[in-house]
């Protein structure tokens, strides 16, 4: 069924920490640097890594394992390891149901979006006021678990220094992992995933 949620991937998912905030005991927040991710292998502990923009490579670092963590606009997490119980469950549930669309927000929530007035595909309108967006742009996967769908989002994005979408970015490393594709990139700002046959 296209609404069941996937099963947990075989190989580790990276979560974007950028837009997760280190809160220090009294409270007082920093931003995380743009390419720390939280990796969160199948039936192994979470853990951060540095990505090398230039090698693309992953590297350990326990710089900023000590938490809680907050994910901004959202809830604290006292380990590394509840954000990445957290990013996993919501990763679960993905996947939009039949005619509708998941809209990815960057603090990791989920909310399903139809078709406005009983239509069965989305107009522009509607999907730029979701992305809060002027203009958009298209992602369609060829290959890997998003075959058959799209990414939606806002084409001036990272222009507007929107957010980083930690469930989008885990989405796009799922479909062109560190090892075989480049260069590095992220997705910003908010995402509506759904089935290409949704946008006419």
């Amino acid at each position: 069924m296209e609404n069941s949620p996937r099963s947990t991937p075989a190989t580790s998912l990276l979560f974007s920490l950028h837009n997760t905030e280190l809160v220090k005991p009294e409270g007082a927040g920093f931003p995380l640097p743009p390419r720390l991710f939280l990796r969160t292998p199948a039936g192994q502990p979470s853990s951060i890594v540095a990505l090398c923009g230039t090698t693309g490579q992953l590297f350990p670092t326990t710089t900023y394992d000590r938490g809680p963590f907050q994910v901004v606009g959202g809830d604290e997490y006292a380990t590394r390891q509840a954000l990445g119980d957290y990013f996993l469950s919501q990763h679960a549930g993905m996947l939009p149901a039949e005619g509708a669309a998941m809209l990815l927000g960057v603090d990791g929530s989920l909310r399903e979006v139809r078709p406005e007035r009983g239509r069965k595909t989305f107009g522009l309108a509607q999907l730029c006021a979701a992305l809060e967006a002027n203009y958009i742009d298209v992602h369609c996967p060829q290959h890997g678990p998003y075959e058959g769908y799209i990414l939606v989002f806002d084409d001036e994005g990272k222009n507007r220094r929107r957010l980083i979408n930690p469930l989008a970015t885990a989405a796009w490393y799922e479909t062109y992992p560190l090892e075989h594709y480049s260069p590095v990139d992220v997705v910003a700002g908010p995402v509506l995933l759904m089935k290409s046959r949704m946008m006419r």
